[in-house]
């Protein structure tokens, strides 16, 4: 290798360094969003059950008073 390689190659060892710093966050990035969605499913499942268990009661009890 000759000097020309070695400025080359140390010049771009920092490049190299903040890429791979780049790719890592990138990929923490996209698993914190990946189970923020998971999380978001989970909570609009939630919501849905509570709902329908809401309209259930809702209904019982409006059947119960209601004089027809």
């Amino acid at each position: 290798m000759d000097e020309f390689e070695k400025w080359i190659d140390r010049r771009y060892e920092p490049h190299e360094q903040k890429k791979k710093e780049h790719e890592d966050i990138m990929s923490s990035i996209g698993k914190d969003l990946e189970a923020f969605d998971e999380a978001g499913v989970a909570f609009e499942e939630e919501i849905e059950e509570l709902a329908e268990k809401t309209e259930s009661l809702l209904q019982k009890n409006q059947a119960q008073y209601d004089p027809s």
